[in-house]
């Protein structure tokens, strides 16, 4: 079919059928478009997406702030904290870190604030991943004992790294 013509009209007509093929035919897009954008206008009234709901203008703030509960993991041992401070030390002992004196700090702060139910862990470079778990697991669940029943201390966890010492203590 191409042998009849000349170089220059094969070379016309292959760069005729390159642009036919690169060209876009936008007009079907945009009626889709159209169409899509009128039918979210029409059906967007009265349609909760997220369910958020905000406080009105009358409510009340809360009446305590969040505690900010953190357990600071060092090398040396544990820092039990909150927004105020350091609430409770734990230094290491022989058999490493203390997580029954732990759990004791905690179930005392869980029965003294029994809605809280976040904690903070922030671990100090170069603490195992088993040292992290088990502090989790006591921060999470109090297994009970003699005359207790098990419960739930703070089941919402979060990490982060531990500040850094000032003058040898600190969080």
């Amino acid at each position: 079919m191409m042998r009849g013509l000349s170089r220059g009209t094969r070379r016309l007509s292959r760069r005729l059928r390159r642009k036919r093929a690169t060209e876009l035919n936008i007009v079907s897009m945009i009626d889709i478009l159209t169409v899509l954008v009128f039918f979210l206008l029409v059906n967007a009234t009265g349609v909760s997406i997220l369910g958020i709901n905000l406080p009105s203008s009358s409510s009340q703030p809360p009446q305590q702030l969040p505690r900010d509960l953190k357990i600071v993991i060092r090398t040396d041992g544990l820092t039990v904290a909150d927004a105020s401070g350091a609430i409770q030390l734990l230094p290491n002992g022989a058999a490493g870190y203390d997580l029954n004196g732990l759990a004791a700090v905690l179930g005392q702060i869980k029965d003294k604030v029994p809605e809280e139910d976040s904690i903070k862990l922030l671990l100090e470079p170069g603490i195992n991943y088993d040292t992290l778990v088990k502090v989790m697991d006591v921060a999470r669940i109090d297994p009970g004992g003699t005359g207790r029943q098990a419960r739930e201390l703070f089941p919402q966890i979060s990490m982060g790294d531990a500040p850094p010492k000032t003058n040898g203590v600190g969080p």
